[in-house]
């Protein structure tokens, strides 16, 4: 009998350290296109209009989460030396988009303890009958002039609204990590 709960400590043990090699639940990519000269490149512009105009504070989440993404986004682009300017001076021009889909938790227990260090947070019944949603941020630059992408990178996870926060700081400068500096 003793060796049941060591038993159970062993495997809270493995599903702990299963859930930290998961880092922060968050699958990045990120390539850059071989032929794009980005020495040319100095200043950059965001492509569309922010979400209600970019007023602060935000009127809703749609409006906040994208203030959030492009501010990021402008952090990062200032740490590796490009300047903001209008869409009609830039050498660059940045978007991004998002997209969900749905996923099923098949009937294995390895399944459901994979979406749980990815993030989910439903409970072992709920995420068998109902699944769940997996986002993607997607994050684009485009040359200016010939509008060819020159660099992408993208981030998906178990949506999970109450680790957003945590997790889309993170995962933008993940992203970013080998965006090639000036």
């Amino acid at each position: 009998m003793a060796a049941l709960p060591r038993a159970s400590r062993a495997v809270a043990a493995l599903l702990f350290a299963a859930g930290c090699s998961a880092a922060s639940g968050v699958r990045i990519q990120a390539d850059r296109n071989p032929a794009a000269d980005f020495s040319r490149y100095a200043r950059y512009a965001w492509a569309t209009a922010p979400i209600g105009g970019g007023e602060w504070p935000a009127r809703n989440d749609r409006t906040a989460f994208d203030w959030k993404v492009r501010s990021l986004v402008d952090e990062q682009l200032a740490q590796r030396g490009y300047g903001r300017g209008v869409p009609e001076q830039a050498d660059v021009l940045v978007d991004y988009r998002v997209s969900t889909e749905d996923r099923e938790v098949a009937d294995t227990f390895t399944d459901y303890a994979r979406y749980r260090s990815a993030g989910g947070s439903a409970g072992l019944g709920e995420a068998y009958v109902k699944g769940y949603q997996e986002g993607t941020l997607i994050v684009e630059v485009l040359d200016a002039r010939t509008r060819k992408l020159v660099w992408y990178g993208s981030a998906s996870a178990v949506v999970n609204p109450e680790l957003r926060e945590k997790r889309l700081p993170d995962a933008i400068r993940r992203m970013f990590e080998r965006f090639p500096a000036r």
